[in-house]
């Protein structure tokens, strides 16, 4: 006889699936993991359904804030943060290699490396190496193709969702420096130097925005593939974003030479880039998935 308990039975006393509201520990995100892969999962296969919202949980609309709320949560430090900065790449051969089939080149082919802290009651983490795709419907987005996390749940929705996540010893954000430590050394670092950056360039960083309700991924779909956007094309239903810290300078980008998307950048990567802290102001129906299809 054995028995093995993951989660006790008291985390579902009612018999419904949690909340987002009910989740206070680390152990209750790891619940909320299989309920969002569960969900996501029954959507892929329901072939009636283009679209999800919030994975199918707490479908409401979120009221606007007001002046007053944001000038609160400004002062309180809310907001993901992070760095972010575009790249171009130093192999095409290489980044060509990433347009699977149905995605194609873009007009103008860029990586994009951006790493977030999430500033959530439960803390998490998250970088992205991605590249610029011509997806079937005629929009461009960004191809996930790297993406460092603090735990093994995020890993797990990541890969189901076509994130290829992997866990890190340590992950650190701070303005001067991030950096991802996997296998006791370095694997991914964002060094920042505010300023250095001219008119022309901050109008231009600001216009690129981040990868924000435009990434795109495979989801496993039974034997085969079904590609999806985290957003809608050219970010319709979106709520604004506010920024409460936004600085323009250069970022320095190093990644681990045996990996094998680092050949996307050159070996001394200097780019423009950005600094920012920012948050949603409400108003909108909340993060939309959407099946991508070819345009008619």
């Amino acid at each position: 006889m054995s028995k093995i308990v993951t989660f006790p039975k008291e985390k579902h006393a009612s018999g419904k699936q949690m909340t987002v509201e009910q989740m206070q520990t680390e152990q209750d995100r790891e619940i909320f993991a299989r309920i969002l892969l569960e969900n996501v999962a029954r959507w892929i296969a329901d072939p009636d359904r283009d679209e999800i919202i919030n994975m199918d949980v707490d479908r409401v609309v979120s009221p606007r804030l007001t002046p007053e709320q944001v000038e609160e949560m400004d002062k309180s430090g809310a907001g993901s943060f992070g760095h972010t900065t575009v790249i171009e790449p130093a192999d095409l051969d290489l980044y060509e290699s990433y347009m699977y089939p149905p995605l194609a080149m873009p007009e103008k082919p860029e990586v994009m490396v951006s790493y977030w802290d999430m500033n959530n009651k439960i803390p998490f983490l998250e970088g992205r190496v991605m590249v610029k795709a011509l997806c079937p419907d005629g929009f461009e987005s960004w191809l996930v193709i790297s993406v460092p996390v603090p735990n093994f749940y995020t890993a797990l929705e990541g890969n189901c969702w076509g994130w290829p996540k992997y866990v890190c010893d340590e992950m650190t954000v701070e303005k001067e420096r991030s950096e991802v430590i996997y296998e006791g050394k370095v694997r991914l670092s964002m060094d920042f130097t505010p300023g250095g950056v001219d008119d022309a360039t901050i109008r231009q960083l600001k216009a690129q925005g981040t990868e924000g309700g435009n990434t795109i991924s495979f989801h496993i779909d039974g034997g085969g593939m079904c590609l999806i956007r985290q957003g809608r094309p050219g970010g319709r239903g979106r709520q604004e974003t506010h920024f409460a810290e936004w600085e323009a300078g250069m970022i320095r980008t190093w990644m681990r030479p045996e990996d094998p998307w680092a050949g996307l950048i050159p070996e001394d990567c200097v780019t423009p880039g950005v600094w920012q802290r920012s948050f949603g102001l409400g108003g909108g129906e909340g993060g939309v998935m959407c099946k991508v299809k070819r345009r008619d």
